[in-house]
């Protein structure tokens, strides 16, 4: 609902092992109020019968998704939840895919961690070409390459 706070990283793991799921337990019992969370959503299927360079999207191979998520209602706990989010998808990045779903990251900014360099290359051309005064920059921004600086 509107006026609640908000934040949440993500990332995919190609397999749930005795490490992953230990990390996610041991944050969830470090949180320090109630409304964080950690959950794992199962992949597969279809998502993995098509490429991955053939699209934008990353991780066709992951076998789940992780989020790191908060949800409250006070400013005075931003601090400690956005805290806990954070350090929860740091340990939970290293047993993580490199690439990630750009749409599940709070921090804004450029998001070449989201595509891996070819596609993010690929779709800052394709930005160029359609936007090439960024006015659509806000959140996870791919900076536009001119058509003209393209080699």
């Amino acid at each position: 609902p509107w006026g609640r706070r908000y934040y949440s990283k993500g990332g995919f793991l190609a397999d749930l092992d005795d490490q992953v799921i230990e990390t996610i337990a041991e944050s969830v019992a470090d949180a320090p109020i109630p409304d964080l969370e950690v959950y794992c959503l199962q992949l597969g299927g279809a998502v993995g019968d098509v490429a991955e360079d053939d699209t934008a999207y990353s991780g066709r191979a992951a076998g789940f998704y992780w989020i790191s998520q908060g949800v409250w209602d006070h400013p005075a706990d931003d601090e400690r939840a956005i805290a806990w989010c954070r350090e929860t998808a740091r340990r939970l990045g290293k047993h993580s895919m490199s690439a990630n779903y750009v749409n599940e990251q709070a921090d804004t900014g450029i998001a070449h961690g989201a595509y891996g360099a070819r596609k993010y290359r690929r779709l800052a051309e394709l930005k160029g070409r359609y936007d090439p005064e960024n006015v659509f920059r806000l959140n996870q921004n791919i900076e536009p390459i001119r058509p003209e600086a393209v080699t």
